[in-house]
C-alpha cells in the first residue's frame, strides 16, 4: 500500500487502461492497479449491461483491495460502421486481390466482407477509400453492382470480426442515441461510474442530450468527449465548454484526417482542455506493439513522453491491455516512461490568454506561484467538495504535489484522472474552517503522503457553498 501511494506521489501524469478478456480476470486487476492504473476503461460496444456487472464488481473490488480511489470510464457505444462477424480464425486479406463490399452483418470472408451500415454502403462510389481497424487496412471501391461494391486491397492486414470501419470524405451519420446507448447511460447512474466517454461527438449539443438522459437517471457521471470527427475538431473550444474531459481519439480521428495533421490537433486539443480546466486524455497506440512483444518500439516512448511534455492528464492503453499478450508489462512500462520524462522537463505552461474566471481559479494560481517561489512548500492540500478548486490547482501545473481531501468518493474517485492530484476521501468534513484544516492535515499525514515537519499550502472556503468555484482561503502552515 505504502508503495503504491509512493508511486502515485511520483507520477502526475494518470494512466488509463482498457479492460477485456487479458485483463478482467481479479489477479490480473490486482497487478494492473500496483503497476500504476489510475482509471478503469470499459467500452461498452463490446458488452451488453449484463455481462458489465460482474466486470464492475470485479473492478470495485480490486480498487478495494488496493485502498486506491480509482474511476470507471464506460465509453458509450454510439454510432460506428463496423465488419460483420467472423465464424473461425481470423483471415489475411492480400494487396492487389479484390473482395466485394455488402451491406448487412453476415459472416465474413476472405471474398466477402460485410459492412453493418446499410447507409454508409448506399453512398459510396468508385474512388471512395474504406479504412478498416484504425487505418491499418486500406481498399478502393472500383466498382458499383447493386447493393454490392467490388474493392481493391490497396493495404493488406490481418482480418478479425466486428472491426470499425472508415470512409474518408464521406459525411457520417448525424450524432444520435441508440436505445442501447440510452440503457448504458442508465447503467453508468445506477452503478455510479464515475466518467462516461461519448463517441463520435459534433458539437456542444450532443453533450447535453447525454447529460440530459444522464440525470434522468440521478447519474453524476462527468462526460468525457471524444474528439474523433472533423466536425468536432472544428467545434474543439464549444464542445470543451460543455464537456468534463476530452479525449484525443487518435484511432478514428487518424482515419478522417492526414496523418501528419494528428499531432498538430493533439497539440491544439491538449491546450484547449487546459485553457477550460479539463483533463485531457491522449489514447490509440500509445504502446501499440506491446500487444505481440514485451518492449514497446522507440517511436511509441518518444510519443508518451510528447504527450506528457504537451501537458496531457492521462495517456490511455487500449487493446495493449483489452487483448494484449503483455497487459501489466505495458502498464509499467508507460508509468516508467511518465516518471522518467517528469524528473527532467516540465509539461507546457497553461495559456497565458486564459485568466482565471473564479475566486477558486486565483486562489489556485496563487498557491502555485508561492509553491513554485518558496521550494519550503512541499504539497499544496485542496479541500474540495465537487473537485473543482482541486482541477483548478492541478490545471496551474505546481512543482508542488496536489493531495486533494474530499468527503464525497465518487469526487474522489473522479479526480483520479486529473493531472498531478492525489485524492483523499475523508468520511465528513469538520464544521469551522481551523477544523477542517487541521483534520486535512492529520489525514495527509496519515496517509503517508506527507511527513511531519513539510510546509504545506491549504485551499479551503470559510463558509458552506452548494456551487463549486467558491474556495476563498488560503492557508500556509508547517505539519
Amino acid at each position: 500500500m505504502a508503495e503504491e501511494r509512493a508511486s502515485c506521489w511520483r507520477r502526475r501524469a494518470k494512466i488509463v487502461a482498457t479492460i477485456g478478456p487479458a485483463s478482467w480476470s481479479p489477479p490480473v486487476l490486482d497487478q494492473l492497479i500496483a503497476a500504476g492504473v489510475d482509471v478503469f476503461r470499459v467500452n461498452a460496444a463490446h458488452n451488453s449491461p449484463e455481462e458489465r456487472r460482474p466486470i464492475v464488481a470485479d473492478l470495485r473490488a480490486a480498487a478495494d483491495r488496493a485502498g486506491r480511489p480509482i474511476a470507471i470510464l464506460q465509453d458509450l457505444a454510439s454510432w460506428k460502421p463496423r465488419t460483420g462477424p467472423l465464424e473461425g480464425d481470423s483471415f489475411r486479406l492480400i494487396r492487389d486481390t479484390r473482395v466485394r463490399i455488402v451491406p448487412g452483418s453476415e459472416p465474413l470472408s476472405p471474398e466477402r466482407l460485410s459492412i453493418d451500415d446499410a447507409e454508409l454502403v448506399a453512398q459510396l462510389r468508385p474512388g471512395h477509400r474504406i479504412l478498416i481497424s484504425d487505418g491499418l487496412i486500406e481498399l478502393v471501391v472500383e466498382s458499383r453492382a447493386g447493393d454490392e461494391l467490388i474493392a481493391r486491397v490497396l493495404r493488406g492486414g490481418q482480418i478479425r470480426g466486428r472491426q470499425g470501419v472508415a470512409v474518408p470524405g464521406v459525411l457520417g451519420r448525424p450524432f444520435r442515441l441508440s436505445e442501447r446507448d440510452r440503457a448504458d447511460i442508465a447503467f453508468a447512474a445506477e452503478h455510479e461510474l464515475e466518467y462516461i466517454g461519448v463517441s463520435f461527438v459534433t458539437g456542444p449539443d450532443d453533450l447535453r442530450s447525454v447529460r440530459a438522459i444522464l440525470r434522468e437517471c440521478g447519474g453524476r457521471a462527468r462526460l468525457v468527449a471524444k474528439i474523433e470527427r472533423p466536425e468536432a475538431l472544428a467545434a474543439i473550444r464549444e464542445i470543451a465548454r460543455e464537456s468534463d474531459a476530452v479525449m484525443v481519439a487518435r484511432g478514428d480521428l487518424g482515419v478522417q484526417l492526414p496523418p501528419e495533421e494528428v499531432p498538430i490537433a493533439q497539440k491544439r486539443i491538449i491546450r484547449v482542455a487546459r485553457a477550460f480546466g479539463i483533463p485531457s486524455i491522449i489514447a490509440t497506440q500509445m504502446l501499440e506493439s506491446m500487444t505481440t512483444q514485451p518492449i514497446p518500439t522507440r517511436a511509441e516512448v518518444s510519443d508518451v513522453a510528447n504527450a506528457v511534455l504537451e501537458g496531457a492528464d492521462a495517456l490511455m492503453l487500449s487493446a495493449e491491455t483489452a487483448t494484449g499478450q503483455y497487459p501489466v508489462e505495458a502498464v509499467e512500462m508507460m508509468h516508467r516512461i511518465i516518471v522518467a520524462t517528469e524528473q527532467q522537463l516540465t509539461p507546457a505552461p497553461v495559456p497565458e490568454e486564459e485568466e482565471p474566471t473564479t475566486i477558486a481559479a486565483t486562489i489556485a494560481r496563487t498557491a502555485t506561484d508561492l509553491a513554485r517561489r518558496w521550494r519550503a512548500v512541499r504539497t499544496i492540500v485542496a479541500i474540495t467538495r465537487s473537485g473543482f478548486t482541486a482541477r483548478e490547482v492541478a490545471r496551474e501545473r505546481p512543482v508542488a504535489p496536489i493531495v486533494a481531501v474530499t468527503c464525497d468518493p465518487m469526487v474522489a474517485r473522479q479526480l483520479s484522472l486529473v493531472w498531478g492530484i492525489v485524492p483523499l476521501a475523508l468520511p465528513s468534513f469538520a464544521e469551522t474552517s481551523e477544523e477542517l484544516i487541521e483534520q486535512a492535515a492529520g489525514a495527509a499525514r496519515a496517509s503517508g503522503l506527507v511527513r511531519g515537519g513539510d510546509h504545506a499550502v491549504f485551499i479551503t472556503s470559510l463558509r458552506y457553498f452548494p456551487e463549486p468555484g467558491h474556495a476563498d482561503t488560503l492557508h500556509l502552515r508547517q505539519l
